[in-house]
């Protein structure tokens, strides 16, 4: 199991639930350490966490893998765009932990807005 901190759970549901209401066209959001254990959720958008941190913990490690692979570095975000609406996957390191935040939006959110707002709930969850 994941040894993410108490604190650390306490920042990731606040950033959940800020991200659901400045991200117009958002439907669920769902913060997960890397290794796939769910901390927060929040939203509308019926989901289940368990199974949607362990899938994005897996795509994550595929796009480290990928980026290791061709020589890009770190990835930070992943994006897959359905028919019907955007799955946005933020990777990021809290308090030496790595996480990933998954923001299920509409097909018409600015996919900008959205990695705006991600960056301040990156520094929410530091505790900056």
């Amino acid at each position: 199991m994941s040894t993410v901190n108490l604190s650390i759970s306490q920042h990731a549901q606040r950033a959940a639930e800020t991200l659901l209401a400045e991200i117009a066209g958002a439907t669920a959001i769902v913060i997960a350490t890397a290794d796939g254990f769910d901390l927060a959720r929040a939203g509308d958008r019926v989901v289940e966490p368990a199974r949607i941190a362990a899938m994005v913990s897996s795509l994550a490690a595929l796009g480290e893998a990928a980026s290791r692979e061709v020589g890009i570095g770190v990835p930070r975000l992943l994006v897959i765009e359905s028919t019907e609406g955007r799955l946005v996957v933020r990777c990021m390191q809290v308090q030496g932990h790595s996480l990933v935040v998954v923001v299920l939006t509409g097909s018409a959110v600015l996919l900008g807005l959205v990695w705006h707002h991600l960056a301040a709930a990156e520094r929410l969850m530091s505790g900056a």
